[in-house]
């Protein structure tokens, strides 16, 4: 069992982040095509827009809005968002940001794993300041940085 764990500080207030977490519409503009019912044993089920990698099933294991939001998935391991508030940002607060990805992975998968990470959680940012991905030209304008996240990351070993 491996954990990836992430960190991004967004300059938005834990409630707009939350839905970004939630809303299958928002979901799409970052992470992946969507079905989610926002409940406790609630199904969280992703199509990935950008990779081969087969759809992903998952459940609500634990929701508290807008703090935590823990999904347990078939095949891609547990996902662990917690959001905490902090001072400042644009609207008086803003947002720490933590996912821990904890996952049946070989650690020579884990420098894709974590390039995918880095890479869906800029497309957050770009999202909630308005900018969805547009999956058709997902290479072009993402390649390079989901390239250029693979080439940073250290394998685990």
């Amino acid at each position: 069992m491996l954990t990836l764990d992430f960190e991004r500080h967004v300059d938005l207030p834990p409630a707009i982040v939350w839905d970004a977490l939630v809303d299958p519409v928002l979901l799409e503009g970052w992470l992946a095509a969507a079905d989610v019912d926002p409940r406790v044993g609630g199904n969280y089920d992703l199509r990935w827009l950008a990779s081969s990698t087969p759809q992903t099933f998952g459940r609500i294991a634990e929701l508290d809005e807008p703090r935590r939001l823990l999904v347990e998935t078939e095949g891609e391991g547990s996902l662990d968002f917690r959001l905490t508030e902090r001072p400042g940002g644009t609207r008086g607060t803003s947002t720490l940001l933590q996912l821990s990805n904890t996952l049946e992975l070989e650690p020579a998968f884990s420098r894709r794993v974590r390039a995918n990470w880095l890479t869906s959680l800029d497309q957050l940012e770009d999202l909630l300041r308005g900018h969805p991905v547009d999956w058709s030209n997902w290479d072009r304008d993402h390649g390079e940085a989901w390239r250029a996240h693979f080439r940073e990351v250290v394998e685990l070993r």
